[in-house]
């Protein structure tokens, strides 16, 4: 991970200390992060959903606590900006529910290609 992490300020944040945790604020900064960006996967959603963690209700209570992460100030760490979208679509149990759905997972990743394999064409149309 990029060393960048270390600025993030963990007052800003509610956090439990080194012994609840056992790794350090810094640590726990990354695989917070890590697992932020992991959301921008269809594949590893459709997973979650079919093993059950979004029916865990501590689960969907730190899928809650990851939306600082939509915070600029926490937002510039990350690479890949679809996790910030389906952080927020993880909040609701209807998409929760569907996208236990493996045509619903598949169609998600095949619009997010999509969406990135067109991305610069589109940008450079729109300056033109």
């Amino acid at each position: 991970m990029t060393p960048d992490v270390m600025d993030i300020d963990s007052n800003q944040r509610r956090r439990c200390g080194e012994m609840e945790t056992g790794c350090s604020n810094h640590q726990r900064a990354v695989i917070e992060l890590e697992f932020v960006q992991c959301l921008a996967n269809p594949h590893y959603l459709n997973w979650l959903a079919q093993n059950r963690y979004f029916e865990d209700q501590a689960f969907c209570n730190y899928l809650a606590y990851l939306q600082y992460w939509r915070q600029p100030e926490y937002s510039k760490f990350i690479q890949y900006p679809h996790c910030l979208f389906f952080l927020e679509l993880v909040q609701s149990s209807e998409f929760r529910k569907a996208v236990a759905n493996n045509l619903v997972s598949d169609f998600i990743h095949t619009q997010q290609y999509n969406f990135w394999k067109n991305y610069a064409v589109n940008r450079a149309n729109e300056a033109v």
